[in-house]
C-alpha cells in the first residue's frame, strides 16, 4: 500500500534540483577492536550484507508513474540490491584527514537514485592512524537529521564486548511508550486538550505577524531584510565538506560566565567564525548576519521517519567587533525566538512554520532563490542532540560524529552540530564553487571559543 508524503517531505523531494540535493548524511569515525585483525572491516561489510533491508523508510521508495509524481508516495520495494546500497572504498596514500574530506565531499556530491530506496551507506578503510569511517547518506525525504542520528545510534551499544549486532536498516522502528492508561480516556484527555482550529489560526497568525513586523530592537530578525553575502547566490552541484570538534565542557564553562545557554555558544563561535572569513575576502555585510536555525517538533516517541522541524531566526550580531557585545545580541535574539515560539500549541507551531517557509520553498521550486536581492536567511545553524554514552559497533569504539547536511540554491553553507561523548561535532558543508576555502571556517571555529574563553576568564580556570 503506498503512503503518500507530506507537505515538509515533499517540499524536500519538489526542491531537488541538478545543483541542490536533497540528501542528508552522518560521518562516523570508528576505532578498530583489539582484536580486528586487517580484514575486520571486509568482514563486517559482508555481515552487514546478510541483513535484509525490511524496515521502513530504508526499505521505501517513490511510487513510479505519472500518479506518484503527480501525487508523491512511498511504496515497499520488494526487490532490494544490498550491494548497490552498501558500498566499500578505500583512500588513497597518506590516507589523513585531507583524503578523507576529498572523497566525502565527492561522495556527497552525487545524487540519490529515484528509482531505488534512497539511501546508501559506505564503509572507508585506509585512514593512516587506524581507524575506519561509515558514511552514510539518505534523502531529506525519508529522514530528517535528529532522526537520522538516533537510527544510528540504535545499532550501536555502550558495551564494548557485545557482538552480532544488526544493520540499522534491519532495525524495526520504535514502539511507542505504553502509559497504562486506558486507551479511551487518554483520547478524551487530548480531544479536550486539542486547540481549536480558530485557536490554531489565531496562535500561527499572531505568531507570522509579529516575525514579519519584527525590529531590531524587539531582539527578532524578521525574514528577507538580511543582505546577500558570499554566502548566498547561485551554488554548484559539487561539495566541500570540514569538520571540527570542541568540548561541551569548554562551551559550558563560557556559558556559565556569560549568563547564557550552551546553544548561544555554538552560535557566538559560528558568529566570529563567518565574520573573520568574511572580514578576510572583503565581504562582510555591514548589517548582521542571520542565521535560521531548525527547532524540532519530535517527542521521544516520534523519533522515526520523516520531518518534524520549525525555525527560529537569529542574528548573528556578525556587524560587532566586540565578542561580548556580540554575544549579548544573540543572547537577546535567541530569548526573543523562545519568547515567540512558547506562545503557539504545536499544531500551530506547523503552520506558524509553513507560513514563514512558504515563500522560501516557493523560490526553491521554481529555481528563483538564488535571485532575491536578499535571502530569506544567511546561513543554516542546526544543533542535534546526541548520545552522551560512548558507542560501541561490535567492539569498534565510535570515536566522533559529524553531520554532513545539505544546501539551497541563496544559501551556500550550512552548519550541523552533533553532540556525542563530551564533544561538538561540527560538519560544514558547502558549495564548492562559492567556499572554496571552507576549511578556514572549521579552523577559525577554534580560534573563536579560545577568543570567548580569553575574554571571560575561563582558559586560566581550565588550566588550573
Amino acid at each position: 500500500m503506498a503512503k503518500r508524503l507530506n507537505l515538509a517531505d515533499a517540499f524536500f523531494l519538489n526542491a531537488e534540483s541538478r545543483d541542490a540535493y536533497m540528501h542528508v548524511a552522518m560521518l562516523h569515525r570508528y576505532e578498530i577492536p583489539r582484536d580486528g585483525g586487517e580484514s575486520w572491516v571486509s568482514e563486517q561489510l559482508e555481515r552487514m550484507r546478510q541483513f535484509a533491508v525490511d524496515q521502513p523508510p530504508f526499505n521505501l521508495r517513490l511510487k513510479p508513474g505519472l500518479v506518484g509524481k503527480v501525487v508523491p508516495a512511498w511504496e515497499v520495494d520488494h526487490d532490494i540490491d544490498i550491494d548497490y546500497h552498501l558500498r566499500h572504498a578505500a583512500l588513497p596514500k597518506p590516507g589523513g584527514e585531507r583524503e578523507l574530506g576529498i572523497l566525502v565531499s565527492r561522495l556527497h556530491s552525487q545524487p540519490l537514485d529515484k528509482n531505488r530506496p534512497l539511501w546508501e551507506c559506505t564503509l572507508i578503510e585506509g585512514l593512516n592512524d587506524g581507524t575506519f569511517a561509515l558514511y552514510f547518506k539518505i534523502h531529506h525525504a525519508l529522514m530528517d537529521g535528529m532522526s537520522g542520528s538516533r537510527t544510528m545510534s540504535r545499532c550501536l551499544s555502550p558495551n564494548p564486548d557485545e557482538r552480532g549486532m544488526p544493520a540499522f536498516w534491519a532495525m524495526p522502528p520504535l514502539p511507542r511508550s505504553s502509559t497504562g492508561i486506558p486507551k479511551a480516556i487518554i483520547e478524551s484527555a487530548q480531544a479536550l486538550a486539542r486547540p481549536t482550529v480558530l485557536n490554531v489560526l489565531s496562535q500561527a497568525f499572531s505568531a507570522w505577524m509579529r516575525m514579519l513586523r519584527a525590529s531590531p530592537a524587539s531582539g527578532l530578525m524578521g525574514p528577507y531584510r538580511t543582505p546577500a553575502c558570499a554566502l548566498n547566490g547561485s551554488i554548484s552541484p559539487q561539495r566541500r565538506f570540514a569538520t571540527q570538534s570542541l568540548s561541551i565542557e569548554r562551551m559550558k564553562r563560557v556559558a556559565e560566565k556569560a549568563n547564557g545557554t550552551l546553544n548561544d555558544i555554538v552560535l557566538a563561535t559560528c558568529s566570529a567564525a563567518l565574520r573573520r572569513y568574511l572580514l578576510e575576502i572583503n565581504g562582510l555585510p555591514k548589517k548582521p548576519l542571520l542565521a535560521s536555525i531548525p527547532v524540532s517538533l519530535r517527542t521521544r516517541e516520534e523519533a522515526g521517519e520523516g520531518n518534524g522541524i520549525s525555525l527560529a531566526l537569529s542574528s548573528l550580531a556578525s556587524h560587532i567587533e566586540d565578542p561580548k557585545a556580540r554575544l549579548e545580541v544573540i543572547k537577546a535574539s535567541m530569548q526573543a525566538n523562545k519568547n515567540l515560539l512558547a506562545t503557539l500549541s504545536k499544531p500551530a507551531m506547523t503552520l506558524y512554520t509553513n507560513l514563514l517557509m512558504a515563500p522560501f520553498l516557493i523560490g526553491q521550486m521554481t529555481g528563483l532563490g538564488a535571485r532575491a536581492r536578499r535571502p530569506m536567511y544567511n546561513t543554516m545553524v542546526s544543533n542535534v542532540p546526541g548520545p552522551s554514552e560512548v558507542l560501541y559497533m561490535n567492539g569498534a569504539r565510535l570515536v566522533s560524529a559529524y553531520p554532513v547536511s545539505l544546501i539551497f540554491n541563496g544559501q551556500a553553507l550550512n552548519i550541523t552540530i552533533l553532540s556525542y561523548d563530551g564533544q561538538m561535532h561540527f560538519g560544514f558543508t558547502a558549495c564548492r564553487v562559492a567556499l572554496p576555502s571552507v576549511q578556514k571556517l572549521a579552523v577559525y571555529l577554534g580560534d573563536a571559543l579560545d577568543e570567548l574563553e580569553q575574554v571571560y576568564g575561563v582558559t586560566s580556570e581550565l588550566k588550573s
